[in-house]
């Protein structure tokens, strides 16, 4: 992480020291209240599963030159997984759950920030979750296509075109958040953050398990649950 970390955009909020996503969040919205109403919402398919290794190892051969480091890398990621009842070798992806995974998720779609930079784009990415902001509908979609070529020619992924397209605010959800405008005499164009219907739906499910009378626990064990789940939110 060392050698990468310094190299990382500053709008890119995953997996990374000081960063988080409350902080992801606080950015697009800044960016809609300075004016950029049109969001390039893309959805990557399957990003975990359609890593092309080849060109990850290249990305971490230019930094990295221990062979040992190299091989142990690439012996994780072609670790077999069962399929069907039979393992069989990883061609593609990157095995999900373990503390590299999102490093290397990181040193993969910094390409694409680099190039969004390159390119004067306001975004924020966090993961392989990650959006553009435009004044313009036009704008917005334009780089849409230009985007989704660049996925697929530089870095070989695929977007998913029914999750992905140009949103207003109000359309828009991140990272379990959505925007409703503020309605206040006199003040235009500011919104406010809502949480999403889905990580509503999710936080009451998680609550019902938590206070479910037949669940074994006392109620010290149950606020304690409760208390660790307002934690990672905050996180």
């Amino acid at each position: 992480m060392p050698k990468y970390e310094n190299e990382f955009s500053v709008h890119s909020y995953g997996f990374r020291p000081n960063k988080n996503a409350r902080q992801a969040v606080g950015k697009a919205l800044e960016y809609i209240h300075e004016g950029y109403l049109n969001i390039v919402d893309i959805d990557l398919k399957t990003f975990f599963d359609e890593v092309d290794h080849c060109l990850l190892m290249n990305l971490i051969y230019q930094k990295v030159k221990c062979p040992k480091t190299l091989r142990l890398i690439r012996k994780w990621l072609r670790a077999p997984i069962q399929i069907n009842g039979k393992l069989q070798k990883r061609r593609r992806g990157v095995p999900q759950g373990s503390p590299i995974s999102p490093l290397l998720s990181n040193i993969l779609l910094n390409e694409l920030d680099k190039e969004l930079t390159r390119r004067k784009l306001r975004f924020v990415r966090y993961a392989d979750d990650f959006s553009i902001y435009c004044k313009r509908p036009s704008e917005a979609t334009a780089i849409l296509k230009a985007i989704e070529k660049y996925l697929q020619t530089k870095l070989k992924l695929t977007i998913n075109k029914e999750k992905s397209g140009v949103r207003k605010p109000v359309q828009f959800e991140i990272l379990g958040f959505g925007f409703v405008p503020t309605y206040q005499k006199g003040v235009k164009g500011r919104y406010q953050l809502v949480v999403s219907e889905k990580a509503w739906k999710r936080l009451k499910q998680r609550l019902k398990t938590i206070t479910r009378k037949t669940t074994p626990m006392s109620f010290d064990e149950r606020i304690s649950k409760i208390n660790d789940r307002r934690r990672q939110q905050r996180s």
